[in-house]
């Protein structure tokens, strides 16, 4: 078990901290009583979400770029 929480700890320290955001929330599911399964849901549900948020501003992002390569950047 040692070996496992040595490795996970190694990969811990290559995420973003979004990410690591993540993961804490995950954890406090799984050491919920009884095993969170309920809550497990939800956690999956939220992540799911904010990736959606990501790929929305992601989106956003590239529609203000060719908007700006059509308009120029003097236009409000």
């Amino acid at each position: 078990m040692k070996v496992v929480i040595e490795e996970i700890v190694r990969r811990l320290h290559l995420l973003p901290e979004a990410k690591l955001q993540e993961v804490l929330d995950f954890v406090e599911v799984l050491t919920l009583p009884g095993g969170g399964s309920t809550s497990k849901q939800r956690v999956l549900e939220k992540n799911a979400s904010l990736q959606e948020d990501e790929e929305f501003d992601a989106l956003l992002d590239r529609l203000a770029d060719e908007f700006e390569a059509c308009v120029g950047t003097d236009k409000p």
